[in-house]
This record gives structure tokens, C-alpha cells and sequence, in this order.
């Protein structure tokens, strides 16, 4: 068993070193919520409605495993190569980061507030976050710490992708990825629509019919009351509404 230290200074630099920027390339984060994967590829669904079919970028990759669609975190890669990452994540650190990307206020802080908040008084500083590896259907992170006046000292920790990126938006520091991950486990836009209300009508908050039930509309109701009440920090209710949520799709 190799050991090493996550901590190093300027003449011994650990394996995974923050100078290492060759290997990596800077992403951004998209307003994404959901990511499905099927026959036709994948179906990335945005915040706004819209909802972008991709393509596996590796055509060696072999066959990708269908499933329903999942909360995810998209992060687009900006070099000229376009491709985006999506990464399954929980419900909560997805409806979370949209609150942070988004700069909505909230009663209390969140558990990523608390973070930033503890780094920086124990004399630290984030740097960067990065996407360092996937391990069988689960992605790494790693978040680069330096002490505040001190350009020598930096340390570096495992966390889950999820947590590390919440904390990067909120820090405003870079998130990046390794490049052979992006251009493995990237997916490439096909094509981009938009569901739009049809011309002459106004006024109306949601498509359904005028009479009897409609299940797209009690689905979509769901899953508002869910991301809104976990934006709330109302984790029962969230809890509650997932559940109900689930039921209702496998009833489906």
C-alpha cells in the first residue's frame, strides 16, 4: 500500500498537484435538473423547460445502461470542444446548487454555507475544485485549500463531486476536470428544443386539459412542491414529496 500526504509546499509536490493544469480543463456549471439515458442517447432537462438531446462522445464507450430520468449536476467543459459531463447526484445537493448558481436567498445557511464559513476561519482559503476520476459508476472530487497569506501551503481533500461543486459556486472558485474523464464520459449536443406555448394563447400557467386529470401536470406539480421545499431547507417535507414522487412515477 502506497501512502502520501495531502499536504505539500512549493519543493514537494504531491501526485495530484493543483500546477498539474495540463491534465485538467475549466467547466461550468449548467442549469440543469434531470439527466435520462436511453435508445436515442441522453436527455438532458434544463431549469427553464428545455430539454437537449446529446450523444456519447466516445464511440468506444460501449453500451450506456438506460435509465429514468435522475436528478444531476451538467458541467459544460470550456474549452472548444463543447462537451458536457453530467453527474448523477441526489435530489437535495441538486435543487441546492441551483439555489447558489442562482443567488437565492434563504432563511438559514445551508450546509455548504457552514463549510465555506468553517474554511475560513480556520485561516484557510478554497482555490479550485476539481473532477479527478471516475471509479466503476462513481465520480471523485477533490477541493484545494491555501492558507490565507501563504502561497507555499496549500492542502488538498477527497469529497463527493456533488459537495465540492456546491462549495466552489458559493467560494466563486474554478471547477475543473480531468480531461481524459471529459472526453471519455463526455456527451456531445445533438439537438436543442424548447417546449413553447402555441400562438394565441395567453395567460395560461400550465398546458392541461380543460376537464379530467392530467398526469404530466400532478408530475410537474410534484417535483415544484419538492425542489421548493428543499430550497426552504423543509427537508421532511422534501423527503415526503420525493416519496410521493416516486410512487406516482411507478404507478406510471
Amino acid at each position: 500500500v502506497k501512502c502520501g500526504s495531502s499536504f505539500y509546499s512549493d519543493g514537494n509536490l504531491a501526485d495530484d498537484s493543483i500546477q498539474d493544469d495540463e491534465n485538467y480543463i475549466n467547466s461550468t456549471v449548467l442549469e440543469a435538473v434531470e439527466v435520462k439515458s436511453g435508445a436515442d442517447g441522453f436527455m438532458i432537462t434544463m431549469r427553464d423547460g428545455r430539454h437537449i438531446r446529446c450523444e456519447h462522445n466516445n464511440a468506444d464507450g460501449g453500451h450506456l445502461p438506460d435509465y429514468a430520468p435522475q436528478p444531476a449536476i451538467v458541467l459544460k467543459m470550456d474549452d472548444d470542444s463543447n462537451l458536457l459531463l453530467p453527474i448523477i447526484v441526489l435530489e437535495l445537493p441538486c435543487a441546492m446548487l441551483m439555489e447558489a448558481v442562482r443567488n437565492i436567498q434563504v432563511a438559514r445557511p445551508t450546509v455548504y454555507n457552514v463549510m465555506k464559513d468553517m474554511i475560513e476561519l480556520m485561516g484557510y482559503q478554497p482555490k479550485l475544485v476539481r473532477i479527478t476520476k471516475r471509479v466503476h459508476e462513481a465520480y471523485f472530487a477533490r477541493l484545494y485549500l491555501a492558507k490565507v497569506f501563504s502561497r507555499s501551503l496549500i492542502c488538498s481533500l477527497d469529497v463527493r463531486p456533488s459537495d465540492a461543486i456546491n462549495l466552489a459556486v458559493r467560494c466563486q472558485v474554478p471547477i475543473q476536470v480531468n480531461k481524459q474523464l471529459a472526453y471519455c464520459d463526455g456527451v456531445r449536443i445533438v439537438k436543442e428544443a424548447m417546449r413553447l406555448p402555441l400562438k394565441g394563447f395567453k395567460g395560461l400557467s400550465l398546458d392541461r386539459p380543460e376537464s379530467g386529470t392530467c398526469t404530466e401536470a400532478e408530475e410537474f406539480v410534484l417535483v415544484r412542491s419538492m425542489m421548493v421545499a428543499a430550497v426552504e431547507e423543509r427537508y421532511n417535507d422534501a423527503a415526503r414529496l420525493r416519496d410521493q414522487l416516486s410512487k406516482f412515477r411507478s404507478s406510471k
